[in-house]
């Protein structure tokens, strides 16, 4: 038994060390990672370039927070709004989601989803989300709007 306890303590270390600080939010990357992985993956791919009529958020979704209902929409959208996870774990996972693909879409002045933020917005689901993600896309500021879109819709 005794020669469980440094491993044991090991991965407990390790799980601590991945909680990284960023703009007012903690992430847990092994978790939010994990939540990716077991709610998300499926549809979304273990890269986020999405597949067949599945969004892609690899190098785009960071585009949504340039507006209030962009910002909006990435927690009202059913995947997120229905999700199992508490708001808690959902801001992370979508904060997660944002660092991990978003690369050049970020914007430099990223505020975080705070589990408050989520709570209010998830209730508040989308039904129509095809029509409603053209919309929003439709109204992103001239920098974003004039992103080229692939044979695939983005987010």
């Amino acid at each position: 038994m005794n020669s469980r306890k440094p491993l044991i303590c090991g991965v407990m270390v390790a799980a601590f060390a991945f909680i990284l600080p960023v703009n007012g939010a903690e992430i847990n990357q092994a978790r939010a990672k994990f939540n990716y992985q077991m709610l998300c993956q499926g549809c979304h791919t273990h890269d986020g370039s999405g597949g067949n009529d599945i969004p892609e958020l690899k190098g785009f979704i960071g585009n949504f927070l340039a507006t209030k209902q962009g910002r909006e929409y990435l927690v009202r959208v059913p995947g997120s709004a229905n999700s199992a996870l508490n708001s808690s774990d959902l801001a992370e996972v979508l904060n997660w989601i944002i660092l991990e693909f978003g690369a050049d879409s970020i914007p430099k002045d990223l505020t975080m989803y705070q589990a408050d933020e989520v709570d209010k917005l998830r209730h508040d689901a989308l039904f129509e989300v095809i029509e409603y993600r053209k919309m929003i896309i439709a109204k992103l500021p001239k920098r974003q709007a004039e992103i080229k879109q692939s044979t695939k819709e983005k987010l």
